[in-house]
């Protein structure tokens, strides 16, 4: 199996906002993506995705890139072929597009809903509702295919989860947390300083948010950052 990135919208923010107290002043592009399992044997995605003009609209610049609807042709799917749909976190920017997946079912961590229910006002208005009856509702770690686990990793919001695939190199891991590579591999300067990997500018626990991350590190054989941008010139990772 692997990940296929499918890049849904480009936004331009402060570093900062991804790399907790570090960056800041410094713009950089993001990617809202889209990531289609290949080889799982039934067709699954990691988030849904939300349209630039939205993002844009509350105060996260973007311009589009690609509809799902044209990122999934380029692959021979539609978005009423895929059957389920892992979504890492609640926000808009991952979860807003889910009623164009038809026939999907949702995996969502039960303190993800929960939290989603009823957000506490810092993030008002960041958090997607789906109806119960599309859900799977799931609480930790669980497997959810052969060869696909969740791992509940909270930090960025009470109910993250991650996704963990096998494939020939071993478990990678598409990191639930809003990453891009530097909060996975620090710079020397912070390695020095004993800091091993840096918490997303966005959370609600930032001292979870870094566990979660160490943590997924130890169990994967590579970790893909959910919003690096680099992977919008890869056709599938690893």
């Amino acid at each position: 199996m692997h990940f296929r990135p499918i890049l849904i919208a480009e936004e331009t923010n402060d570093k900062s906002m991804m790399t907790y107290l570090t960056g800041a002043g410094t713009p950089i592009p993001i990617g809202v993506y889209i990531w289609l399992v290949e080889g799982a044997g039934k067709n699954v995605l990691v988030d849904a995705g939300c349209p630039a003009d939205f993002l844009s609209s509350i105060g996260f610049p973007a311009k589009h890139i690609s509809s799902q609807e044209e990122g999934l042709a380029n692959v021979g799917l539609t978005t009423d072929d895929i059957d389920l749909v892992v979504l890492t976190h609640l926000h808009v920017d991952h979860a807003k597009d889910w009623d164009k997946f038809k026939n999907a079912t949702f995996v969502v961590q039960k303190s993800e809903f929960e939290f989603a229910a009823n957000p506490h006002p810092i993030q008002a208005g960041w958090f997607v509702q789906i109806p119960r009856d599309r859900l799977w509702i799931v609480d930790g770690d669980a497997e959810i295919l052969d060869g696909i686990r969740v791992l509940h990793t909270p930090g960025h919001t009470p109910g993250t989860q991650s996704v963990l695939i096998e494939t020939n190199e071993g478990p990678v891991c598409l990191s639930g947390q809003c990453t891009i590579l530097d909060n996975l591999y620090p710079p020397d300067t912070l390695r020095q300083m004993g800091v091993s990997v840096i918490a997303p500018g966005i959370h609600t626990n930032a001292m979870q948010a870094y566990d979660s991350l160490t943590r997924i590190l130890g169990l994967s054989q590579r970790v893909v950052a959910l919003h690096d941008i680099k992977y919008h010139s890869e056709n599938r990772v690893p």
